[in-house]
């Protein structure tokens, strides 16, 4: 049997709770001040190329994507998009439902599909004419 000294921490066990206690202070202080990404527009690629860019609106509209099987049919709806029919055997497309979250997708491999949801640019972004493909810098 071994005998406890009654110490619960040693010599440094103080000084390394207080440096992580900072730190993780320190992230969750940054979590809680980020701003939300509000969805602003749906990027609609087919086979790799993007061929519409368009505004998330609240009113109702269709729209029909050529691809490679045929095509498929997308409706947007209350700044949401879903696909509503396509010609995959599976339709895998259209079982994702409604996307509405910047980083959200919509994924067809066999239509060789994708829609993703982008977040609007701020005045900041736009007036700086900055690149869409940038998620974060850090400095």
């Amino acid at each position: 049997m071994t005998k406890h000294s009654g110490k619960y921490f040693r010599k440094g066990d103080p000084i390394l709770y207080g440096i992580l206690f900072v730190i993780l202070g320190t992230v969750a202080l940054k979590a809680f001040r980020m701003k939300p990404v509000e969805a602003g527009k749906a990027e609609i690629w087919v086979a790799g190329k993007l061929e519409y860019v368009l505004p998330l609106k609240v009113e109702e509209s269709d729209l029909f994507v050529d691809t490679p099987l045929g095509g498929v049919n997308v409706k947007f709806k209350d700044r949401m998009v879903r696909v509503t029919s396509s010609n995959s055997p599976l339709k895998l497309c259209v079982k994702q439902g409604w996307i509405k979250n910047p980083g959200e997708t919509i994924i067809g491999v066999p239509d060789k599909l994708v829609i993703k949801i982008a977040g609007a640019a701020t005045a900041g972004q736009a007036a700086a004419g900055s690149d869409d493909n940038i998620d974060i810098i850090l400095k």
